[in-house]
Protein backbone atom coordinates (compact mmCIF):
# COMPACT_ATOMS: atom_id res chain seq x y z
CA UNK A 1 0.00 0.00 0.00
CA UNK A 2 1.04 3.81 -0.56
CA UNK A 3 0.59 6.81 0.93
CA UNK A 4 1.52 10.56 -0.25
CA UNK A 5 1.70 13.18 1.81
CA UNK A 6 1.81 15.87 -0.89
CA UNK A 7 1.37 15.59 -4.78
CA UNK A 8 4.69 14.32 -6.69
CA UNK A 9 6.79 17.65 -8.18
CA UNK A 10 10.30 18.21 -9.35
CA UNK A 11 11.54 18.63 -5.97
CA UNK A 12 9.57 15.94 -3.94
CA UNK A 13 11.58 13.67 -1.99
CA UNK A 14 10.12 9.96 -1.52
CA UNK A 15 10.71 7.83 1.58
CA UNK A 16 10.07 4.13 1.95
CA UNK A 17 8.34 3.28 5.36
CA UNK A 18 7.99 -0.48 5.79
CA UNK A 19 6.63 -2.41 8.51
CA UNK A 20 4.20 -5.03 9.44
CA UNK A 21 1.68 -3.05 11.77
CA UNK A 22 -0.01 -0.54 10.15
CA UNK A 23 -0.08 1.58 13.68
CA UNK A 24 3.45 1.84 13.73
CA UNK A 25 3.51 3.05 9.68
CA UNK A 26 0.79 5.71 11.11
CA UNK A 27 3.17 6.90 13.52
CA UNK A 28 5.99 7.15 11.37
CA UNK A 29 3.77 8.70 8.98
CA UNK A 30 3.03 11.44 11.50
CA UNK A 31 6.53 11.96 12.91
CA UNK A 32 8.28 12.58 8.66
CA UNK A 33 5.26 14.55 7.20
CA UNK A 34 6.67 17.25 5.22
CA UNK A 35 5.52 19.14 2.41
CA UNK A 36 8.57 18.24 0.37
CA UNK A 37 8.43 14.84 1.58
CA UNK A 38 6.26 11.91 -0.58
CA UNK A 39 6.07 8.91 1.81
CA UNK A 40 5.12 5.39 0.81
CA UNK A 41 4.14 2.66 3.31
CA UNK A 42 4.76 -0.96 2.57
CA UNK A 43 3.69 -3.40 5.05
CA UNK A 44 5.56 -6.44 4.30
CA UNK A 45 9.07 -6.97 2.34
CA UNK A 46 7.75 -8.21 -0.77
CA UNK A 47 5.56 -5.22 -0.64
CA UNK A 48 8.96 -3.51 -0.25
CA UNK A 49 10.81 -4.91 -2.79
CA UNK A 50 7.91 -4.00 -5.40
CA UNK A 51 7.80 -0.39 -4.35
CA UNK A 52 11.48 0.08 -4.99
CA UNK A 53 11.04 -1.26 -8.33
CA UNK A 54 8.84 1.37 -9.18
CA UNK A 55 9.73 4.80 -7.37
CA UNK A 56 12.88 6.07 -6.51
CA UNK A 57 13.72 6.71 -2.48
CA UNK A 58 15.97 9.05 -0.37
CA UNK A 59 15.76 6.97 2.58
CA UNK A 60 14.33 3.62 3.58
CA UNK A 61 12.60 3.04 7.65
CA UNK A 62 12.98 -0.56 7.36
CA UNK A 63 11.60 -2.59 10.42
CA UNK A 64 13.78 -5.87 11.19
CA UNK A 65 10.93 -8.12 12.81
CA UNK A 66 8.41 -9.43 9.54
CA UNK A 67 6.93 -12.18 9.06
CA UNK A 68 7.64 -14.23 5.54
CA UNK A 69 10.52 -11.94 5.05
CA UNK A 70 12.44 -10.13 7.73
CA UNK A 71 14.47 -6.72 7.05
CA UNK A 72 17.64 -8.47 6.95
CA UNK A 73 16.76 -9.94 4.00
CA UNK A 74 15.03 -6.90 2.43
CA UNK A 75 18.15 -4.93 2.74
CA UNK A 76 20.79 -8.17 1.37
CA UNK A 77 18.63 -8.40 -1.40
CA UNK A 78 18.83 -4.10 -2.32
CA UNK A 79 22.16 -4.57 -1.69
CA UNK A 80 21.91 -7.13 -4.32
CA UNK A 81 20.54 -4.99 -7.05
CA UNK A 82 22.38 -2.40 -9.23
CA UNK A 83 19.10 0.35 -8.98
CA UNK A 84 18.73 0.04 -4.84
CA UNK A 85 22.13 -0.69 -3.93
CA UNK A 86 23.34 2.58 -2.76
CA UNK A 87 19.90 3.89 -0.98
CA UNK A 88 20.26 3.88 2.41
CA UNK A 89 18.88 2.11 5.11
CA UNK A 90 17.60 2.80 8.52
CA UNK A 91 16.77 -0.29 10.40
CA UNK A 92 13.62 0.39 12.99
CA UNK A 93 13.51 -2.39 15.68
CA UNK A 94 11.58 -3.51 18.57
CA UNK A 95 14.26 -6.02 19.83
CA UNK A 96 17.17 -6.46 22.30
CA UNK A 97 20.39 -4.21 21.15
CA UNK A 98 23.06 -6.98 21.59
CA UNK A 99 26.26 -6.71 19.28
CA UNK A 100 25.05 -9.66 17.05
CA UNK A 101 21.56 -8.08 16.14
CA UNK A 102 23.60 -4.88 15.46
CA UNK A 103 26.57 -6.24 13.59
CA UNK A 104 23.95 -8.45 11.23
CA UNK A 105 22.44 -5.47 9.87
CA UNK A 106 25.08 -3.64 9.07
CA UNK A 107 26.90 -6.49 7.47
CA UNK A 108 23.45 -6.10 5.67
CA UNK A 109 23.17 -2.72 4.13
CA UNK A 110 21.87 -0.39 6.77
CA UNK A 111 23.66 2.87 7.96
CA UNK A 112 22.07 2.86 11.01
CA UNK A 113 19.90 1.66 13.45
CA UNK A 114 16.56 2.91 15.44
CA UNK A 115 15.15 1.07 18.58
CA UNK A 116 11.61 1.30 19.66
CA UNK A 117 10.07 3.28 21.15
CA UNK A 118 11.71 6.12 18.62
CA UNK A 119 12.46 9.65 20.16
CA UNK A 120 11.14 11.78 17.61
CA UNK A 121 13.71 14.21 17.36
CA UNK A 122 16.44 11.28 16.73
CA UNK A 123 13.99 10.04 13.69
CA UNK A 124 13.70 13.27 12.43
CA UNK A 125 17.11 14.22 12.60
CA UNK A 126 18.61 10.67 10.79
CA UNK A 127 15.97 11.06 8.09
CA UNK A 128 16.71 14.99 7.47
CA UNK A 129 20.48 14.20 6.88
CA UNK A 130 19.71 11.33 4.32
CA UNK A 131 17.11 13.69 2.30
CA UNK A 132 19.46 16.80 2.33
CA UNK A 133 22.23 14.27 0.89
CA UNK A 134 19.66 12.70 -2.03
CA UNK A 135 18.75 16.77 -2.67
CA UNK A 136 22.62 17.25 -3.07
CA UNK A 137 23.49 14.03 -5.32
CA UNK A 138 20.11 15.15 -7.38
CA UNK A 139 21.64 18.59 -7.93
CA UNK A 140 24.82 17.65 -8.32
CA UNK A 141 23.90 14.61 -11.19
CA UNK A 142 21.70 17.60 -12.93
CA UNK A 143 24.87 19.91 -12.52
CA UNK A 144 26.71 17.35 -14.03
CA UNK A 145 24.57 16.53 -16.82
CA UNK A 146 24.46 20.70 -17.91
CA UNK A 147 27.70 20.30 -17.71
CA UNK A 148 28.15 17.44 -20.34
CA UNK A 149 25.37 19.47 -22.48
CA UNK A 150 27.85 22.85 -22.16
CA UNK A 151 30.85 20.57 -22.94
CA UNK A 152 29.23 19.14 -26.19
CA UNK A 153 28.24 22.33 -27.30
CA UNK A 154 31.81 23.82 -26.65
CA UNK A 155 33.10 21.04 -28.64
CA UNK A 156 30.87 22.24 -31.46
CA UNK A 157 32.05 25.71 -30.46
CA UNK A 158 35.68 24.65 -31.13
CA UNK A 159 35.10 22.40 -34.24
CA UNK A 160 33.62 25.29 -35.99
CA UNK A 161 36.35 27.56 -34.80
CA UNK A 162 38.77 25.24 -36.38
CA UNK A 163 36.76 25.33 -39.52
CA UNK A 164 36.95 28.92 -39.88
CA UNK A 165 40.78 29.20 -38.67
CA UNK A 166 41.24 26.67 -41.67
CA UNK A 167 39.57 29.27 -43.77
CA UNK A 168 41.47 32.28 -42.83
CA UNK A 169 44.45 30.61 -42.73
CA UNK A 170 44.30 28.76 -46.25
CA UNK A 171 41.17 29.99 -48.28
CA UNK A 172 40.91 33.41 -47.78
CA UNK A 173 44.57 34.01 -47.56
CA UNK A 174 45.23 32.23 -51.14
CA UNK A 175 42.84 34.45 -52.91
CA UNK A 176 44.31 37.46 -51.44
CA UNK A 177 47.85 36.56 -52.05
CA UNK A 178 46.86 36.44 -55.64
CA UNK A 179 45.02 39.86 -55.74
CA UNK A 180 47.67 41.43 -54.45
CA UNK A 181 50.58 39.84 -57.11
CA UNK A 182 47.90 40.84 -59.70
CA UNK A 183 47.55 44.31 -58.78
CA UNK A 184 51.34 45.17 -58.41
CA UNK A 185 51.72 43.26 -61.96
CA UNK A 186 48.80 45.26 -63.22
CA UNK A 187 50.47 48.58 -61.78
CA UNK A 188 53.92 48.09 -63.39
CA UNK A 189 52.45 46.93 -67.05
CA UNK A 190 50.31 50.44 -66.65
CA UNK A 191 52.44 52.75 -65.18
CA UNK A 192 52.26 55.86 -67.10
CA UNK A 193 49.20 55.07 -68.57
CA UNK A 194 46.80 56.24 -66.12
CA UNK A 195 45.41 59.28 -65.69
CA UNK A 196 45.47 61.14 -62.02
CA UNK A 197 41.68 59.71 -61.22
CA UNK A 198 42.75 56.08 -62.58
CA UNK A 199 45.83 55.93 -60.27
CA UNK A 200 43.93 56.98 -56.88
CA UNK A 201 41.06 54.07 -58.34
CA UNK A 202 43.95 51.84 -58.85
CA UNK A 203 45.95 52.71 -55.14
CA UNK A 204 42.66 51.93 -53.47
CA UNK A 205 42.21 49.09 -54.47
CA UNK A 206 45.34 48.07 -53.26
CA UNK A 207 44.61 49.76 -49.95
CA UNK A 208 41.20 47.58 -49.40
CA UNK A 209 43.11 44.43 -50.43
CA UNK A 210 46.03 45.20 -47.82
CA UNK A 211 43.25 46.10 -45.06
CA UNK A 212 41.11 42.54 -45.87
CA UNK A 213 44.87 40.55 -45.18
CA UNK A 214 45.33 42.50 -42.37
CA UNK A 215 41.85 41.65 -40.78
CA UNK A 216 42.68 38.28 -41.51
CA UNK A 217 45.64 38.10 -39.90
CA UNK A 218 44.37 39.25 -37.07
CA UNK A 219 40.91 37.63 -37.00
CA UNK A 220 43.35 34.71 -37.27
CA UNK A 221 45.18 35.57 -33.90
CA UNK A 222 42.55 36.11 -32.06
CA UNK A 223 40.81 33.14 -32.87
CA UNK A 224 43.99 31.45 -32.09
CA UNK A 225 44.44 33.39 -28.86
CA UNK A 226 41.10 32.19 -27.87
CA UNK A 227 41.79 28.65 -28.31
CA UNK A 228 45.19 28.35 -26.62
CA UNK A 229 46.11 28.48 -23.07
CA UNK A 230 48.33 31.39 -21.90
CA UNK A 231 51.72 29.27 -19.67
CA UNK A 232 52.82 32.13 -17.22
CA UNK A 233 56.34 31.97 -17.29
CA UNK A 234 59.25 35.18 -15.89
CA UNK A 235 58.86 37.80 -18.53
CA UNK A 236 61.43 40.23 -19.21
CA UNK A 237 58.62 43.32 -20.58
CA UNK A 238 61.49 45.65 -21.77
CA UNK A 239 63.10 43.07 -23.57
CA UNK A 240 59.22 42.07 -25.40
CA UNK A 241 59.23 45.81 -25.82
CA UNK A 242 62.31 45.78 -27.80
CA UNK A 243 61.29 42.72 -29.78
CA UNK A 244 58.00 44.73 -30.71
CA UNK A 245 59.85 47.86 -31.92
CA UNK A 246 61.92 45.81 -33.72
CA UNK A 247 58.84 44.20 -35.61
CA UNK A 248 57.23 47.45 -36.21
CA UNK A 249 60.44 49.05 -37.58
CA UNK A 250 59.43 49.59 -41.40
CA UNK A 251 56.39 51.91 -39.99
CA UNK A 252 58.23 53.54 -37.17
CA UNK A 253 60.92 54.81 -39.97
CA UNK A 254 57.99 55.89 -42.48
CA UNK A 255 55.77 57.93 -39.49
CA UNK A 256 59.45 59.05 -38.00
CA UNK A 257 57.74 58.11 -34.48
CA UNK A 258 59.88 58.55 -31.55
CA UNK A 259 59.22 55.38 -28.92
CA UNK A 260 60.33 55.60 -25.15
CA UNK A 261 59.76 54.04 -22.06
CA UNK A 262 60.16 54.33 -18.40
CA UNK A 263 62.07 51.45 -16.47
CA UNK A 264 59.66 48.17 -17.14
CA UNK A 265 59.80 45.01 -14.76
CA UNK A 266 59.85 41.88 -15.79
CA UNK A 267 56.19 40.09 -15.03
CA UNK A 268 54.79 36.66 -14.18
CA UNK A 269 52.93 36.47 -17.42
CA UNK A 270 52.74 35.14 -20.85
CA UNK A 271 55.36 36.78 -23.31
CA UNK A 272 52.96 35.78 -26.21
CA UNK A 273 50.03 37.92 -24.64
CA UNK A 274 52.39 40.65 -23.79
CA UNK A 275 53.42 41.02 -26.91
CA UNK A 276 49.83 41.24 -28.74
CA UNK A 277 49.63 43.92 -26.56
CA UNK A 278 52.32 46.13 -26.60
CA UNK A 279 52.30 45.59 -30.65
CA UNK A 280 48.97 46.55 -31.36
CA UNK A 281 48.85 49.23 -28.92
CA UNK A 282 52.03 51.05 -30.19
CA UNK A 283 50.97 49.93 -33.99
CA UNK A 284 47.62 51.97 -33.52
CA UNK A 285 49.18 54.99 -31.93
CA UNK A 286 51.88 54.80 -35.31
CA UNK A 287 48.29 54.66 -37.22
CA UNK A 288 46.54 57.35 -35.66
CA UNK A 289 49.10 59.70 -35.54
CA UNK A 290 47.50 62.60 -37.11
CA UNK A 291 49.61 65.98 -38.24
CA UNK A 292 52.19 66.08 -35.71
CA UNK A 293 55.47 64.64 -34.92
CA UNK A 294 54.31 61.27 -33.52
CA UNK A 295 55.75 60.38 -29.88
CA UNK A 296 54.79 57.22 -27.91
CA UNK A 297 56.07 56.57 -24.27
CA UNK A 298 55.50 53.76 -22.61
CA UNK A 299 55.15 53.24 -18.92
CA UNK A 300 54.45 50.61 -15.68
CA UNK A 301 53.32 51.26 -12.15
CA UNK A 302 53.16 48.67 -9.41
CA UNK A 303 49.55 48.12 -8.40
CA UNK A 304 48.98 45.43 -5.26
CA UNK A 305 49.89 42.22 -6.80
CA UNK A 306 49.30 43.54 -10.25
CA UNK A 307 51.16 45.72 -12.77
CA UNK A 308 49.69 48.76 -14.35
CA UNK A 309 51.20 49.33 -18.04
CA UNK A 310 50.29 52.70 -19.99
CA UNK A 311 51.13 53.32 -23.72
CA UNK A 312 51.04 57.25 -24.39
CA UNK A 313 50.48 58.91 -27.41
CA UNK A 314 50.27 62.79 -28.55
CA UNK A 315 47.70 61.25 -31.88
CA UNK A 316 44.17 62.40 -32.95
CA UNK A 317 42.77 61.07 -29.74
CA UNK A 318 39.27 59.56 -29.18
CA UNK A 319 35.80 60.38 -28.41
CA UNK A 320 34.08 60.16 -24.53
CA UNK A 321 31.42 58.02 -26.71
CA UNK A 322 34.14 55.71 -28.48
CA UNK A 323 36.18 54.70 -25.65
CA UNK A 324 33.92 51.30 -24.93
CA UNK A 325 33.09 50.92 -28.68
CA UNK A 326 36.94 50.88 -29.61
CA UNK A 327 37.65 47.49 -27.80
CA UNK A 328 34.68 45.56 -29.45
CA UNK A 329 34.98 43.25 -32.64
CA UNK A 330 34.84 45.14 -35.88
CA UNK A 331 34.43 48.65 -34.15
CA UNK A 332 36.48 51.40 -36.07
CA UNK A 333 37.10 54.66 -35.40
CA UNK A 334 39.54 57.13 -36.38
CA UNK A 335 41.02 60.35 -37.75
CA UNK A 336 41.84 61.42 -41.41
CA UNK A 337 41.82 58.80 -44.22
CA UNK A 338 43.11 56.50 -41.72
CA UNK A 339 41.01 53.05 -40.75
CA UNK A 340 41.97 50.19 -38.94
CA UNK A 341 40.03 46.41 -38.98
CA UNK A 342 38.28 46.94 -36.03
CA UNK A 343 40.46 43.45 -34.54
CA UNK A 344 42.96 45.27 -32.54
CA UNK A 345 41.78 46.23 -29.93
CA UNK A 346 39.61 43.39 -29.65
CA UNK A 347 42.65 41.27 -29.33
CA UNK A 348 44.35 43.38 -26.87
CA UNK A 349 40.97 42.69 -24.35
CA UNK A 350 41.01 38.96 -24.61
CA UNK A 351 44.69 39.28 -23.97
CA UNK A 352 44.67 41.60 -21.13
CA UNK A 353 41.50 38.96 -19.74
CA UNK A 354 43.78 35.73 -20.05
CA UNK A 355 46.54 37.77 -17.82
CA UNK A 356 44.27 38.09 -15.21
CA UNK A 357 43.76 41.63 -15.92
CA UNK A 358 41.93 44.18 -17.99
CA UNK A 359 42.56 47.04 -20.36
CA UNK A 360 40.83 50.87 -20.87
CA UNK A 361 41.59 54.23 -21.75
CA UNK A 362 41.85 57.71 -20.74
CA UNK A 363 42.02 60.03 -24.46
CA UNK A 364 41.74 64.21 -25.31
CA UNK A 365 40.49 64.49 -28.90
CA UNK A 366 43.22 66.00 -31.12
CA UNK A 367 45.51 66.01 -27.99
CA UNK A 368 46.27 62.05 -27.82
CA UNK A 369 45.52 58.48 -25.91
CA UNK A 370 46.47 56.71 -22.82
CA UNK A 371 45.96 52.76 -23.02
CA UNK A 372 45.99 51.35 -19.65
CA UNK A 373 46.07 47.72 -19.60
CA UNK A 374 47.29 45.02 -16.22
CA UNK A 375 49.03 42.19 -15.61
CA UNK A 376 47.98 40.08 -12.54
CA UNK A 377 51.74 39.37 -11.34
CA UNK A 378 51.31 35.88 -10.27
CA UNK A 379 53.15 33.87 -8.02
CA UNK A 380 53.43 37.59 -5.91
CA UNK A 381 57.26 38.71 -6.33
CA UNK A 382 59.59 39.07 -3.59
CA UNK A 383 61.21 42.43 -5.27
CA UNK A 384 60.08 43.66 -8.56
CA UNK A 385 63.03 43.93 -11.31
CA UNK A 386 63.20 46.50 -13.55
CA UNK A 387 65.22 47.66 -16.36
CA UNK A 388 65.35 50.19 -19.10
CA UNK A 389 65.05 49.61 -22.89
CA UNK A 390 66.32 51.48 -25.72
CA UNK A 391 63.90 53.85 -27.47
CA UNK A 392 63.21 54.00 -31.19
Amino acid sequence: MMAASAPPGPSLVTILLVDDKPENLVALEELLRHPGRRLVKASSGNDALRMLLKHEFAVVLLDVEMPEMDGYEVAELMRSAERTRLIPIIFVTAGDRSEERTFRGYEAGAVDFLYKPIEAHTLTSKVDVFVELHRKTHELAEANANLERTTAMLRDKIADLENVSHTLSHDLRGPLRSINAFSHILAESLAGQLDAEQRDAFDRMQQASRRIAEMVDELFELLRLGAQDAPRAPVDVANVLAGVLDSLRGDIVRSAVRVTCDALPTVHASRVLVGQILQNLIGNAIKFCGDREPVVHVTAQRRGDAWEFAVRDNGVGIQPEDRERVFRMFERVGGGNVAGTGVGLALCKRAAEKLGGRIWLDSVPGEGTTFYFTICDEPPRAASQVRSSPSS
